[in-house]
């Protein structure tokens, strides 16, 4: 099988190549969706023209103790000029092949695989551009025969960290003393944190906070149905909503997975298009019995103040 239809060699979805072709089947498909990109629905859309994209940081002033003799003359002091931050422009594409038998035959579940495999990709292309939005620890400049890469969520958040000494182990169990330090912390440095984006061990955990009674568990009556979730927190922080997300790769250590977790101000966090190249499906020229689809988009991140945002890592999942 070729790496990319491009290249000249290509491999078709035909007839013989799976087995959904019209028989006793249901005409029902199924589809494991994981289109559920917490991140990237919950920040800001912009666009850029650049394959390096640079954007101004700055911080407010301190408060301090300001109190003038009348009449007294002006004084002024030098003012503090904004800084740059930049990230790099990344591509990322799916292709297919469908050949024109299998396009035009009768099929269970679905009339087109054209069409159904464009619905598909996009999804995949979704979670892609969702996982390095999270999970890019550093940004790799696009040159001849090297890849673009965007710097992500994880490689942005440096400042307030809480990670266990650095050290994996099978205690590190997130608690809502480190979670409301790292609330804490963020919001010292005048953010406004209200996403916590949560694996799904960790997720359990914190529905499972029960400090001051501040789960209230929902009750349905007239469905008979208890709602056992936790979706909000309430903290000295203000409210959070605690979000499932499927995206954060885990790091392995010594037969065990760990986890991070990002706790987010969404409206310092922009993801960028490139002009012209937002999510797009283009059918390819033909040059055989088989229609070619190419899915491609072109962006990257901007984070406005990552001192806004707090990381907890090493938490420990589970074993591997």
């Amino acid at each position: 099988m070729a790496a990319s239809p491009l290249s000249g060699t290509t491999t078709s979805y035909t007839t013989g190549a799976r087995d959904t072709q019209r028989e006793e089947l249901l005409d029902v498909i199924n589809n494991i969706d994981k289109e559920r990109n917490v991140f990237t629905d919950a920040i800001k859309k912009g666009s850029c023209v650049s394959k390096y994209v640079e954007w101004p940081e700055d911080e407010d002033d301190d408060a301090v103790d300001n109190a003038q003799v009348e009449g007294a003359d002006a004084e002024f002091t030098e003012l503090d000029m904004p800084s740059k931050n930049s990230n790099r422009l990344q591509i990322a594409a799916k292709w297919f092949l469908v050949s024109d038998i299998q396009e035009s035959i009768d099929k269970a579940g679905r009339k087109s695989d054209i069409a159904y495999n464009i619905k598909k990709k996009l999804r995949a292309i979704a979670r892609d551009r969702e996982r390095t939005l999270l999970n890019s620890l550093t940004a790799v400049a696009m040159s001849s025969g090297t890849a673009g890469r965007a710097k992500g969520l994880k490689g942005f958040v440096t400042t307030n960290t809480y990670k266990f000494g650095s050290s994996y182990a099978t205690t590190n169990l997130i608690t809502f003393d480190i979670l409301n330090d790292q609330l804490e912390a963020a919001a010292e440095d005048y953010g406004e944190p209200s996403l916590i984006l949560a694996p799904s061990k960790q997720k359990r955990i914190i529905s499972e906070f029960d400090q001051n009674n501040r789960i209230t568990v929902n009750a349905d009556a007239s469905e008979k149905k208890v709602l056992a979730a936790v979706d909000f927190i309430e903290t000295d922080f203000g409210v959070q909503r605690v979000k499932l997300c499927y995206n954060l790769t885990q790091d392995t250590d010594s037969g065990s997975l760990y986890d991070f977790l990002p706790i987010v101000d969404p409206d310092g966090w922009e993801l960028c298009t490139l002009k012209g190249h937002g999510v797009k499906v283009e059918k390819l020229a033909r040059t055989g019995l088989a229609r070619k689809v190419q899915i491609s988009t072109a962006f990257t991140l901007k984070c406005m103040n990552e001192k806004r945002n707090a990381l907890i890592s090493y938490l420990y999942a589970k074993a591997a």
